[in-house]
């Protein structure tokens, strides 16, 4: 008789969950991977704006460019503000989906264990019926 793990389907479930959970991981990491590029980008407009700002100034500059470059760097200031607030939050979701992810491996090793374990049993209890069987074959032996 070949063994066979009465939870073995709870067992898949928690295989499968964790690796949605390893997957949900994966996408919320590479998300902030793509915040951070962005961050970087937008710190990079922000440094060329103050740049171009700061070399205009060296010549006569009208109200309205000046309330122009002026605007554009508080927008910019803003979308940067903005992002670092994106990336702290996608930081957050990275380290909630690792956190499942452990908890999903956990349950999952339990699972293992529990068949691990419920394996030896049905390994022992195998063994003590073939010592049973060739028990009672030698005792009908040696009773002739």
């Amino acid at each position: 008789m070949a063994y066979r793990f009465r939870f073995e389907s709870v067992l898949s479930y928690r295989r499968n969950l964790e690796e949605l959970a390893r997957q949900k991981l994966t996408l919320a990491q590479a998300q902030l991977e793509r915040q951070r590029v962005r961050l970087a980008e937008l710190e990079e407009e922000l440094r060329r704006a103050l740049i171009a700002f700061e070399e205009r100034k060296q010549r006569p500059l009208t109200a309205p460019l000046y309330v122009l470059f002026v605007e554009g760097i508080e927008r910019r200031e803003r979308d940067l503000a903005s992002q670092h607030k994106a990336v702290v939050s996608q930081q957050e979701v990275v380290e909630q989906a690792r956190g499942e992810l452990v908890e999903k491996v956990r349950q999952r090793k339990v699972m293992e264990k529990a068949r691990e374990r419920d394996y030896q049993a049905w390994l022992r209890a195998e063994r003590q019926k073939e010592q049973n069987e060739l028990d009672e074959q030698m005792v009908l032996r040696f009773k002739r």
